[in-house]
């Protein structure tokens, strides 16, 4: 906009100094359409510059090292005037921001969340010699999501997690069954009838599921960008691995947000609880390993080269 004013300063300086020179009626109509048409500008403007809404959109996640350049769409009751603004990202895990051009893509070498939203948005009038603030939508997340990282190093998998058993409520299909009296209340189609008949006593055969063991993943949200992308990466990968096994599990981390817990039983809970992951603040000090967990298994996720 600055270039613009400058251009218009010197096509008014050029007509005042014709107008100096000649004084015809030629130069004075030059001059006084340089004088005006700013304001004719601004006036057939307004409309436009008043209804105008920018957008911000990206995905809601990618994966990480794709590149991403935000798409700002442009919303006007008249043709579109010239506009300009610039894209703030902050990414809380590793607590900086970025100052973008448009056209620039967002910083995805590392997993994260990245928050994105319009800088100093500005619609100006036709000529571009004013501007107004405009309007624009409300911030945007984009999810950047860690590559799996095996883990080399884990304890044996290969353990019995169901340490006892317990009758399955609503009764239905199990692989296990325990016989007991039939008790007032209970469901007909669960006598054994065979095994009643030769005993002379009503026997129920009751579905039963087990009782399973705690499984613990933990983690502390600090360390180097590099660092967070392995640890996030490892509880992808481990998490995937568990519930190829159907084993379900809790994931446990300390951020800056505190101590929190996400217990997971299938792939839409551990997408969800690697996504919310990705979106907190780093820890300022302290571990986990601090806080005793009584679990039949548990692994911590470490970033350094040498953790376990």
């Amino acid at each position: 906009m600055a270039g613009r004013r400058i251009i218009y300063l010197l096509a008014w300086f050029g007509c005042m100094v014709f107008f100096w020179a000649y004084q015809e009626w030629f130069a004075w109509f030059a001059l006084v359409t340089v004088v005006c048409l700013p304001i004719f500008s601004l006036l057939i403007s307004l409309p436009a510059m008043l209804t105008a809404k920018l957008e911000l959109h990206c995905p809601p996640a990618v994966p990480m090292g794709m590149e991403l350049v935000p798409e700002l769409r442009y919303r006007s009751f008249m043709p579109t005037p010239p506009w300009k603004c610039g894209i703030l990202v902050r990414s809380p895990l590793h607590d900086c921001q970025w100052q973008l051009h448009v056209g620039d893509p967002l910083p995805t070498d590392h997993c994260g969340a990245l928050v994105c939203s319009l800088r100093k948005p500005k619609v100006c009038d036709y000529l571009g010699l004013f501007s107004l603030p405009l309007h624009c939508s409300s911030q945007t997340t984009v999810l950047v999501r860690p590559d799996p990282v095996r883990v080399e190093r884990i304890p044996e998998l290969d353990f019995q997690f169901a340490q006892a058993w317990r009758p399955k409520p609503g009764g239905g299909f199990a692989e296990n069954h325990e016989l007991r009296l039939y008790r007032p209340g209970d469901s007909v189609q669960q006598i054994h009838w065979k095994l009643s008949a030769k005993t002379g006593d009503l026997i129920l055969r009751e579905p039963m599921e087990p009782v399973r063991r705690r499984v613990l993943l933990r983690l502390d949200l600090n360390g180097t960008p590099e660092e967070l992308d392995k640890k996030i990466g490892q509880i992808a990968w481990l998490g995937s691995q568990l519930l190829a096994l159907d084993i379900y599990f809790e994931v446990q981390s300390l951020s800056g947000d505190g101590i929190e817990s996400w217990y997971i039983t299938n792939t839409s809970d551990h997408t969800s609880a690697m996504d919310e992951l990705l979106s907190r603040t780093p820890a300022l000090s302290g571990s986990i390993r601090d806080r005793a967990e009584q679990a039949a298994w548990q692994y911590h996720i470490g970033g350094g080269t040498d953790e376990t």
